[in-house]
């Protein structure tokens, strides 16, 4: 009999121990019934139109289009300048030719050491071989200027430190340095001498360098725009040699130098400045373009 009570035994337990844990799943399934599942939705970031809208047609700001701008919409909403503005590089001259008055302003960059081809001692033809301007190209672009357009130039050359090595593979910083320097050395462009200004960036050791900056206090007094008060260059690449015709001074620092000029040629101009940082609003290289812009749009 024992044989036969012993298993019954534990069957009962088997069923005792189920019903226990179905009463404990049971509980717990009655809490979870109880959970609410709460969803959210984050807002979608605000990307700001304005800039876009605004700056779109802003010629000098290398093509960079996420500007914010310094001032409030309704310094914007009063602009009401119609211009045409485009890159050297992106000109069809024989277009132009045909049709001068479709573009108001040309805009020339920086050019990087290894695409610059010092040809002559013009610094014009300089610059249009090193963007693959033809002569005849040329003669198209100067008339263009005569006949009312503005050239404008925040140009010059630069490298970074990895852009020419020696034969041995090592970073070959004093060609770099030769190269910048002698870039500018010796040349005029048309018949006006320039001026440079030589910036380089903070070596780390001999292989690696930071960017770093440099700033321009206006002297108000000898400035055609006296609301310009402080400028900025930023200095990204190793090296980087910027100029300035030395002709009519329309911004002066401090020192006396020449940050903007300006050449007339013809009925229209050329305009040469430093390339200066436009979106730190504690500088004023945003203002000083709109107003040089003004100033060129005014003279028209």
């Amino acid at each position: 009999m024992y044989r036969f009570l012993l298993p019954f035994l534990f069957f009962a337990l088997m069923l005792a121990g189920c019903a226990s844990h179905n009463k404990d799943l049971d509980k717990q399934i009655e809490q979870a019934q109880n959970i609410h599942i709460i969803t959210t939705t984050l807002a979608s970031p605000v990307i700001e139109k304005r800039s876009k809208n605004i700056f779109q047609a802003f010629p000098f700001i290398l093509e960079e289009y996420d500007v914010r701008g310094k001032f409030s919409d309704d310094f914007y909403n009063r602009l009401h300048l119609v211009y045409t503005a485009r890159a050297i590089d992106k000109i069809d001259f024989w277009k132009l030719q045909k049709e001068p008055k479709s573009l108001d302003f040309i805009y020339v960059s920086p050019v990087w050491i290894r695409d610059f081809k010092k040809v002559s001692k013009d610094l014009f033809e300089d610059l249009c071989y090193s963007y693959n301007i033809s002569k005849q190209e040329q003669k198209i672009l100067k008339k263009w200027v005569a006949q009312g357009g503005v050239l404008w130039l925040e140009s010059g050359t630069y490298s970074t430190k990895y852009d020419i090595f020696n034969k041995h593979g090592e970073i070959a910083t004093a060609t770099i340095d030769r190269l910048i320097r002698q870039s500018l050395q010796g040349v005029r462009f048309w018949s006006y001498p320039i001026h440079t200004h030589l910036f380089a960036s903070k070596n780390l050791d001999p292989i690696n360098y930071v960017p770093t900056s440099q700033t321009f206090v206006v002297d108000s007094n000898k400035s055609v725009f006296k609301d310009i008060k402080r400028l900025k260059v930023d200095i990204r690449n190793y090296l980087q040699n910027n100029f300035v015709i030395l002709s009519k001074p329309l911004v002066v620092d401090k020192k006396g130098e020449p940050l903007v000029t300006m050449v007339q040629y013809g009925k229209g101009y050329v305009v040469s400045l430093l390339p200066f940082e436009y979106k730190d609003v504690y500088y004023d290289g945003e203002l000083l373009r709109w107003e040089l812009l003004f100033y060129l749009y005014d003279r028209h």
